[in-house]
């Protein structure tokens, strides 16, 4: 019975990651929304899980293995029941709010990455067969639409390999969710499927493939966006295992974050900016600034929830700027 005892968490942290499968596989959204090749690896991911956990909790001591998610969340559930109203200590309601996060982003970035993937793959043999590929056309529609797939591809791989381990080993354990339901709305409407909901009043108009208005303009917009996304690629893998949203593993100093305090959200607006240029319509720039209004409500919501942990406080002595240095 006692060797049963051990498994507890086990069994609650299978629970939930094979309710999460059995949502992913029969919720109509997800049917819909996620990539044959996502779902499949979303069950290999749980399957590994399965067996690695039974071995992991099978060969390590009792006194050494710490609470999981699950038992923490069965815990206050629990409580919750026999108090006859919600009761979550800080540890269970951190606890419930990671798995909220995992669940929703997970997918989604797994969805992304393998889009992103398949772009890539698909651009290779036109990097090979193209003739022309260093003149003025063989940047603009071949080297700078692999590029733009490449650096997302890095990117939203390295969000979901933070979404799915979380381990003291890889130094991105959770210390906090954001706490505030304006910080959840203001992350999750930039999000599928939420951000077709704002999109429905604001349209979406930047897109990085825009013309504009003649190929020489074209290539330096184009330049300047791919130096754009260098930065915001940057951010991301001075990250590194900690990439997630709404939380915080650990404050991060490295790459751009030690002359800005949100590089990535500085450089993906500028990147909007500029491809609406050619639009130049007041319906783009009213809906791209509200898109930017949102991201800077991200920054501020961001920086309240992280102002809890003193070494942001000390990052922020130490780089005081959020977007342009010696200026704001």
């Amino acid at each position: 019975m006692e060797k049963l005892e051990k498994f507890r968490p086990y069994f609650l942290n299978l629970g939930l990651i094979w309710l999460a499968i059995l949502l992913y596989t029969l919720l109509p959204y997800y049917q819909e929304f996620l990539r044959h090749e996502t779902k499949t690896i979303l069950f290999y991911l749980a399957l590994a899980y399965t067996s690695l956990g039974f071995l992991y909790y099978y060969y390590t001591p009792k006194e050494k293995i710490r609470p999981s998610k699950g038992i923490l969340i069965f815990n206050a559930i629990k409580k919750s029941f026999s108090e006859k109203k919600l009761s979550f200590d800080k540890t269970e309601k951190t606890a419930l709010l990671f798995i909220i996060v995992k669940f929703f982003f997970l997918p989604i970035m797994l969805n992304f990455f393998l889009d992103n993937y398949f772009s890539v793959k698909s651009q290779l043999p036109n990097l090979i067969q193209t003739s022309s590929l260093f003149s003025l056309n063989g940047f603009n529609f071949t080297i700078f639409p692999f590029l733009l797939a490449l650096f997302f591809l890095i990117d939203t791989l390295w969000f979901a390999f933070g979404y799915a381990f979380e381990s003291r080993f890889l130094k991105n354990e959770i210390r906090s969710v954001e706490p505030t339901i304006l910080g959840w709305v203001v992350a999750l409407i930039c999000y599928p499927p939420f951000n077709s909901l704002l999109t429905k009043f604001t349209n979406w108009y930047a897109n990085e493939h825009v013309i504009f208005f003649n190929n020489e303009i074209t290539l330096v917009a184009r330049i300047i966006i791919i130096l754009l996304l260098a930065i915001y690629v940057s951010a991301t893998l001075a990250l590194g295992t900690k990439s997630s949203n709404l939380t915080n593993r650990g404050i991060v100093s490295k790459g751009p974050y030690s002359v800005i305090r949100h590089p990535a959200y500085l450089s993906k607006n500028l990147i909007w900016w500029i491809t609406i240029i050619p639009i130049a319509s007041w319906p783009a720039i009213f809906g791209m600034a509200i898109w930017s209004g949102i991201y800077h409500l991200r920054t501020i919501t961001e920086e309240r929830h992280l102002s809890r942990d003193p070494d942001y406080i000390e990052y922020k002595k130490q780089v005081k700027y959020r977007y342009i240095p010696f200026v704001y």
